[in-house]
């Protein structure tokens, strides 16, 4: 207990002049209709969504997303057939989309094909060698595509494989070390993939593993927050991950968190404004990303919203010193000097919503287990997080 406590504390110490990026979600101009189960990717600042289900019809289609002019416009359609639950990945200048599902003609697809943004064309490249699947995951790492779990006709898939655009071949690689599974999520960050969540014979997860392609090894790492899901979203925005929304058999979640690669660990981002995020596509263009559609809600939406993180993501050494909170470990209350009256939240280490509030007056801890928490405070210019620790 005294090691797990000196830890606690040297973690606490080690981030107490970080701030959460905490981010702004904003609706853009909604799709041209109202899909979900699509693929998207993004290339040049622009996003590309393609494929997916109206819950009447497959569809081929293929949208481009201008965030410049907020507009959309309609793309070559896919040569390969309508379907859903399509992945998708990019390299350099070119689109990937692969694999799906039609459930009006019972077809499950293992083919390849690459977009060409600058010509608005299609060729098909090698077909996946694994089995036909929809509701895989798909990144790209240093020129090399990797797609791996999915699932169909009842059986999920924990295999990887690795396609190299230059020889148009693909690799299998050491299977991903999780219950196989459909409708998980993947990124690519620091030069890793990441694939966690999903689903396989009823069951929904919310553990992560972080794929290393130069050892082709898989390491295990933090479960994302306390709630079990399947079809969410992940992005990452300024070499940071976002991951979140889904739904657990009844409950639908909008919650999200961002990733701390260099920690391992997950804190809370801002909640996505609808009370439901399922089962649409995101993308993003570096510095923001973008979901869009799903069926979250009734109806089936074509509506987009716009992720932008907050700008600062650390303090100065004078915020710092001006802006701190004490004791620290607490026991029975929180003083947090320096900070005028704000809105508070407390996270627990899983990014658990805890405790909120008004900061007015000393924060009452008493109610909190020992442990590690964030207190998140949001001002009218800018939010914060500050690190403390509960130890009696």
């Amino acid at each position: 207990m005294i090691h797990i406590r000196k830890l606690l504390l040297a973690s606490t110490l080690l981030f107490s002049t970080a701030i959460i990026a905490q981010g702004t979600w904003t609706q853009v101009a909604d799709h041209p209709s109202q899909w979900y189960a699509q693929a998207s990717f993004s290339i040049g600042g622009k996003g590309y969504v393609c494929t997916g289900y109206n819950a009447s019809q497959n569809t081929a289609r293929l949208w481009e997303y201008d965030p410049a002019v907020d507009g959309w416009t309609e793309k070559a359609t896919l040569p390969g057939g309508a379907r859903q639950y399509a992945s998708a990945f990019a390299i350099g200048d070119t689109g990937y989309v692969m694999c799906g599902w039609n459930n009006t003609t019972s077809t499950d697809y293992n083919d390849l094909w690459a977009y060409h943004p600058a010509t608005d064309t299609w060729v098909q490249k090698a077909s996946l060698p694994g089995p036909p699947r929809y509701a895989g995951v798909a990144f790209s790492i240093n020129g090399i595509g990797y797609f791996g779990t999915g699932a169909a006709n009842a059986t999920w898939y924990n295999d990887l494989y690795a396609f190299d655009p230059t020889t148009n071949t693909w690799e299998q690689k050491t299977n991903f070390p999780g219950n196989g599974r459909r409708w998980a999520v993947g990124f690519a960050a620091e030069g890793k993939g990441y694939i966690g969540t999903g689903e396989s014979s009823g069951i929904r997860y919310r553990d992560f593993y972080a794929y290393d392609p130069f050892t082709d090894t898989w390491q295990q790492r933090a479960d994302l927050g306390s709630n079990n899901r399947r079809n969410g979203y992940a992005f990452v925005v300024d070499g940071h991950a976002y991951v979140g929304g889904g739904q657990d058999f009844t409950q639908n979640w909008n919650d999200f968190h961002r990733y701390d690669v260099n920690t391992d660990s997950w804190l809370p981002a801002a909640t996505f404004p609808l009370a439901a995020c399922k089962n649409g596509t995101c993308f993003s263009t570096g510095e923001e990303a973008f979901i869009v559609g799903g069926n979250g809600q009734a109806p089936v939406l074509s509506h987009a919203w716009r992720f932008s993180p907050d700008i600062s993501t650390a303090m100065s050494e004078e915020e710092s010193l001006a802006l701190h909170v004490y004791p620290n470990p607490a026991n029975d209350q929180l003083v947090v000097h320096g900070a005028d009256r704000a809105a508070l939240t407390i996270h627990d280490a899983l990014g658990r919503s805890m405790q909120h509030g008004v900061l007015n007056a000393p924060v009452d801890v008493r109610s909190l287990p020992e442990g590690l928490y964030v207190l998140r405070l949001v001002g009218i210019d800018r939010s914060m997080a500050l690190p403390f620790l509960v130890r009696r």
